[in-house]
């Protein structure tokens, strides 16, 4: 059964970048169910904001209406708003400070704005789904992160043409400037390849703004799920927002506080010292998923947003270099896994709304703004006092349906043990952190599963690898509760509204899929190879034997467990859920426990027996060839 993520840079780079500057229709996004799309229009979604240097004027992308807003940063009256493309993310300010570029992931584009009005100056198409974005010191590049792709498009802003991608980590999220170096950093959301008993390690590639070329590739062992990243006002400290997963041991460690923990990576650029994690946990309670960072002007202090819970830290900064030098002369060992050493630096844990992600500081320092996605507002932070002053509502938010309380279930970690996660720290973007879990249920130390995607999955029951729950409901119902997050969980009615809301989450854009569904030659070769039901030699196949058989119907799975030949050593039986394939290219890695690190190696490693399809007899442009229809899909 086919399954996972795929790293995918290979397919533009086969290109080459005149052939992908030349590629300027997007590629076919799926739309979102009508429901969803009902519900998203009624809200703003805040996914960014930021502070207007000239006015001080609050500017806002929200996500879910696809608008930027312009408001006042006392009373939260909107003085504008302009439309943008679906799904806006991210927002960077040219050094002329007269245009704004607007990164738009559904939409696929990024909007050059004039800063002063909002309108859209011009509109760059980028096949993909676009994240973070800044622009180069001397005003002259653009740097957008296509997550998707697991690259930086790099734009000339005066011709508007993009002139070349630069491969980054697994899953690029978040693009900054340092002020003080001729770099930008690229923090990555999921960790990059490695093998099965190895803990994860999550990448900040970092860019020389000067030749526009990779130099340097910081990894963070044990860490996934980086998200912002922020610079103190010299340069001389960068904080990198992240989780720390304990994939490797068995899920019976959530009642010790020790499967997920939240904090941060510090590190001092251009110093040779490897960044330091850092925790805002305490013994008996999580701060789950980690966001948003920003120092105050004077760098005593930065802000750290836990979406997972609510609250956004205040850290001091002093505290942060002592803990620091400490680690690097050797005095404090293993911090990133002491759960008591916030106490040193962590000074306050202010409560705020529902999923604060983005941050942003007024220029004087004296107020912090974070944007509480799933609420609607902002709330005002008196950084002399650390506490919420007042409230800032995004116009009038229309009551809460069955499919917005399922969205902030799936985003609380609330009613997990001590809060340790919610359902997003392993479904980042609502998707998969491509790893590899050791569920009590199946044995300890036996059975090891690879995550799961939650994206497009409302048609293809039964779950989990085996099959044994019938229905999102039953997923997310007593079993998840016992086994999971090892408390009371949820009411009858809220895993209903849970399962209501993960069955309306939409597959992302597929770079590999033509806007008006036709083929490469290469896609209708790999077509005819995935439906062939002979041999080369002409022989005929059983019907087990042609990948049509299993993954059939409109989302290629039959609903059916076979043994494939995948069994391990650990694994008491061997017969697998078949896996569906939409937008198999961003689900690695692949096969039931994550051990085929590409598409490729399910064939080419992993079915010696010609028990997972007859690829004995392939080609190795057959096997290329089935590759890029297998991502099309």
């Amino acid at each position: 059964m086919i399954r996972g993520m795929l790293a995918t840079r290979s397919y533009f780079r086969r290109l080459g970048p005149r052939a992908v500057s030349a590629m300027v229709l997007v590629a076919a996004a799926a739309p979102l169910l009508p429901a969803r799309a009902e519900e998203n229009a009624k809200h703003c979604g805040p996914t960014f904001v930021d502070i207007d240097p000239t006015t001080g004027d609050l500017l806002i992308l929200c996500g879910k209406s696809g608008t930027i807003r312009r408001l006042g940063s006392d009373d939260g009256s909107m003085k504008s708003e302009a439309v943008l493309g679906e799904s806006p993310f991210a927002f960077d300010r040219h050094p002329d400070g007269a245009r704004l570029y607007v990164t738009c992931r559904r939409g696929q584009e990024i909007r050059e704005l004039d800063a002063v009005s909002l309108q859209t100056l011009r509109t760059f198409p980028l096949r993909g789904d676009p994240t973070g974005v800044a622009a180069s010191a001397d005003g002259r590049r653009l740097y957008v992160a296509v997550h998707s792709l697991d690259e930086v498009a790099v734009f000339d802003l005066e011709t508007g043409s993009e002139i070349k991608r630069l491969a980054t980590g697994n899953g690029p999220e978040m693009v900054r400037r340092s002020p003080q170096q001729q770099l930008v950093y690229v923090t990555n959301l999921l960790p990059n390849p490695v093998p099965l008993d190895q803990p994860p390690a999550n990448e900040i590639t970092v860019i020389d703004d000067i030749s526009a070329n990779v130099v340097e590739r910081i990894i963070l062992e044990n860490a996934n799920v980086g998200r912002w990243i922020a610079f103190s006002p010299d340069g001389s400290l960068a904080v990198v927002a992240i989780n720390r997963p304990k994939n490797l041991i068995p899920m019976v460690q959530v009642a010790r506080g020790w499967v997920m923990t939240s904090g941060f990576a510090v590190m001092a650029p251009g110093s040779g010292h490897a960044p330091v994690q850092l925790l805002v946990d305490l013994p008996n309670q999580a701060y789950a998923d980690p966001y948003g960072t920003v120092f105050t002007p004077d760098g005593s202090k930065f802000y750290l947003s836990c979406a997972g819970s609510d609250v956004v830290m205040a850290i001091d900064v002093s505290a942060v270099r002592r803990v620091m030098e400490e680690v690097e002369k050797g005095r404090l060992p293993r911090p990133a896994d002491d759960l008591g050493l916030s106490r040193r630096y962590v000074v306050a844990r202010i409560p705020v709304g529902a999923n604060p992600q983005a941050l942003a500081i007024s220029l004087d320092g004296r107020w912090l703004y974070a944007a509480n996605r799933l609420d609607d507002s902002i709330s005002v932070i008196d950084t002399g006092k650390d506490t919420v002053v007042r409230t800032l509502v995004m116009g009038t938010p229309a009551p809460p349906d069955k499919l917005s309380r399922g969205e902030r279930l799936f985003h609380s970690a609330a009613r997990t043990f001590h809060g340790q996660f919610s359902c997003t720290s392993c479904h980042p973007d609502e998707g998969l952190d491509g790893l590899q879990y050791d569920l009590e249920p199946d044995g300890i130390g036996q059975n090891l599963v690879d995550n799961r995607t939650m994206r497009a999955i409302g048609d293809t029951a039964p779950f989990k690898w085996r099959g044994t729950n019938p229905d999102i409901t039953t997923q997310c119902g007593e079993r998840t509760a016992k086994w999971i997050v090892r408390t009371g969980w949820l009411s009858t009615s809220q895993v209903v509204e849970l399962a209501s809301f993960i069955r309306s989450i939409a597959p992302v854009v597929n770079p590999f899929r033509s806007p008006d569904g036709a083929f490469t030659d290469a896609q209708l070769r790999g077509k005819a190879l995935f439906e062939r039901t002979a041999a080369n030699d002409g022989k005929p196949l059983p019907e087990r034997a042609q990948c049509h058989f299993c993954h059939s119907g409109s989302v290629y799975t039959d609903h059916q467990a076979f043994d494939v030949g995948s069994r391990s050593p650990t694994d008491e039986s061997g017969d697998y859920d078949t896996a569906h394939l939409t937008n198999i290219f961003e689900s690695a890695p692949y096969l039931h426990d994550g051990r085929a690190a590409t598409l490729e190696e399910i064939w080419t490693k992993y079915n010696p027996e010609d028990r997972h399809g007859v690829s004995s007899d392939w080609t190795k442009q057959q096997l290329n060839d089935l590759v890029e229809y297998l991502k099309n899909l």
